[in-house]
């Protein structure tokens, strides 16, 4: 019988049920390295942790799975580990039984449970952390917005999804680097300072900045409708600006300020941060070299205007112009020099791009040009897609003018959120900052609760709801579990969560069993968000914590419990709710609020 200390409990419980498994069925078949899959049951009764190995290997043992899965069972609960706590030893697993037609399903012992919610009580912020990634450096590229215009709700996305990975993989350990590759110059960049050079008769702007160019960017889609000629004038401007024309670099300059110093406001009020920029018009003049080495490694050659072409269709991707006729470079071969300078810098260990689904063919040239090249940190690169953001009434569109800004989304939340938050606040400028709380939680949560790679409709009236799976409700929930803390005079500080100070033969509430066993899971959905690149996957699960603490809560009395001690256990269980909930939405981006 197996010994452990406590410490598990800050790990995953889930691979100790994996050691179980794989010793049991090396014991018993003789079978080794096999790929054991653990799930977390959806119906309560089917315990803690299940896996379906028995399925996997019954045509191997000429046995049918049930069969299989008593025998696992049996041998795993007489290895069940004990743990030693404050001079008394426990099993961890209360049971180990099989499920026809073969599953295996593991219930953690109360014990167990009890004493990890004063383990959450005790560890605080570190709860839920791990050293996977010590010593690994990751590189977490996001946002990359072009300097003709606001940054509109698809944006956001983006943003929510690269900050949250870039907290979920610090939390795991990894050295991360924040970055922002911005498309300063470029044809479309061009089309708003033409039309500023024609109609802006030198103004400043009269509304946020950035938001003051996009109105000359929609001015241009405007304008070429009824005049595709002068696409050819942005065109010239662009050609100009990469000659050094010291008039359009002027212009240049001075617009793409302005729209600096507009998406400072919004990576502030988003609380998106960055440690490192990086823009598209200091590598104009690089790539050449790479051009060149692909040229004289067969993998590109020229075409007859002298441009010269990554040929990948015999690798099933659509050839890739790496320099133009003229020898300038292109988009994809200012990444390619990028990754290259990133990788000597660094040395990372990954390199993730968050870029929408759209550029997934873009990538895997990209990726496969890098391959090619010779480069053997290629396969260290991930392009993290992620689905396109619309409108209950339809696809965004600059032509049509269906175009969401992100800065007005949030400020529209933070109305509706403040309507509501006047109900049960009346100082103003705590209704106004927990409105803004609220309503970035909203914005954030609605994004984030989502699948990177599914698309989102966004609903204003959906997101913003204090009820269902929204990231007001988890706010409310976090605030509700603090009321009753607050209420019962509880401070964590200096307290001592002793199992003497319980009932011998203690055993939990089915709702509070639910709750304590839905907390242990934390630390297995951080590290399957950070393998996975999947801030769904803390989303959803927070939103279970906020749902199981409720129905607790509900049926429950917690300050009027039939004893003192019971009262002290379903405080601290209401507290570790409130670190889970508290530490899970701040690897999301949203701060907590005390009071709503």
């Amino acid at each position: 019988m197996m010994l452990l200390s406590m410490k598990i409990r800050k790990s995953e419980v889930k691979r100790t049920v994996e050691d179980l498994i794989s010793k049991a069925v090396h014991k018993l078949y003789g079978l080794d390295n096999l790929n054991i899959e653990i799930d977390i049951p959806e119906n309560e009764n089917f315990g803690d942790y299940s896996t379906n190995i028995s399925f996997g290997i019954a045509k191997t043992l000429d046995k049918i799975p049930f069969q299989i899965a008593t025998e696992i069972a049996h041998e795993a609960l007489s290895e069940n580990p004990q743990i030693e706590f404050e001079d008394s030893l426990y099993s961890i697993f209360g049971k180990i039984e099989p499920h026809a037609p073969g599953f295996i399903n593991f219930t953690l012992c109360d014990k167990f449970l009890f004493h990890n919610t004063a383990d959450i009580n005790m560890g605080d912020k570190s709860y839920g952390s791990s050293d996977l990634g010590a010593g690994k450096k990751i590189i977490v590229e996001y946002s990359q917005p072009n300097t003709n215009k606001p940054q509109h709700i698809g944006h956001a996305r983006n943003n929510f999804i690269g900050s949250s990975l870039s907290k979920i993989l610090s939390y795991c350990g990894y050295d991360v680097v924040k970055t922002n590759y911005v498309g300063d110059i470029g044809i479309h960049i061009c089309k708003s300072m033409l039309m500023y050079i024609k109609h802006g008769n030198g103004r400043q702007p009269d509304k946020k900045s950035d938001h003051f160019v996009g109105d000359f960017y929609t001015m241009y889609e405007q304008e070429f409708e009824k005049n595709p000629g002068i696409e050819k004038e942005a065109q010239e401007l662009l050609r100009r600006w990469e000659s050094g024309d010291a008039e359009v670099r002027a212009v240049w300059e001075k617009m793409n300020s302005w729209v600096y110093e507009g998406w400072k406001k919004t990576y502030s009020e988003q609380k998106v941060e960055f440690d490192v920029w990086e823009y598209e018009s200091e590598k104009i003049n690089v790539g050449k070299e790479i051009a060149m080495l692909a040229l004289e490694k067969g993998l590109a050659e020229k075409d007859g205007t002298g441009a010269i072409i990554a040929r990948l269709e015999k690798y099933g991707l659509p050839d890739k112009v790496l320099l133009r006729s003229d020898g300038t470079s292109v988009y994809s071969t200012k990444e390619l020099q990028l990754a290259k300078e990133s990788f000597e810098k660094y040395k990372f260990d990954k390199r993730l791009y968050v870029v929408d689904m759209r550029q997934s063919d873009y990538f895997r040239q990209l990726f496969k040009i890098i391959e090619l090249l010779g480069f053997d940190w290629s396969d260290r690169l991930v392009h993290i897609a992620y689905g396109m953001v619309s409108l209950p009434q339809g696809k965004m569109s600059s032509r049509t003018g269906l175009v969401v800004n992100a800065d007005d989304v949030l400020e529209d939340l933070i109305s509706l959120e403040e309507e509501e938050i006047r109900n049960s606040i009346k100082t103003p400028k705590i209704v106004r900052e927990t409105a803004e709380r609220v309503a970035l939680a909203a914005f954030k949560y609605g994004m984030l609760k989502v699948d990177p790679k599914q698309d989102v409709v966004f609903n204003y009236e959906h997101v913003t709801k204090f009820e269902g799976n929204t990231g007001p409700y988890l706010l409310y929930t976090y605030a509700r579990a603090g009321s009753v803390l607050e209420k019962a005079g509880f401070e964590i500080d200096g307290e001592k969560f002793r199992y003497e100070s319980m009932p011998k033969e203690f055993s939990m509430h089915p709702k509070e069993r639910a709750l304590a066993a839905v907390l242990v899971h934390f630390p297995e959905y951080v590290l399957k968000s950070s393998k996975e690149y999947a801030p769904s996957q803390i989303a959803n699960y927070t939103f279970e914590v906020a749902q199981k603490f409720n129905s607790f809560y509900g049926e429950l009395s917690i300050l009027d419990a039939s004893s003192e001690s019971l009262k002290k256990f379903r405080l601290f269980l209401s507290h570790a709710t409130m670190i889970v909930l508290r530490q899970s939405l701040g690897l999301l981006g949203s701060e907590v609020v005390e009071k709503m």
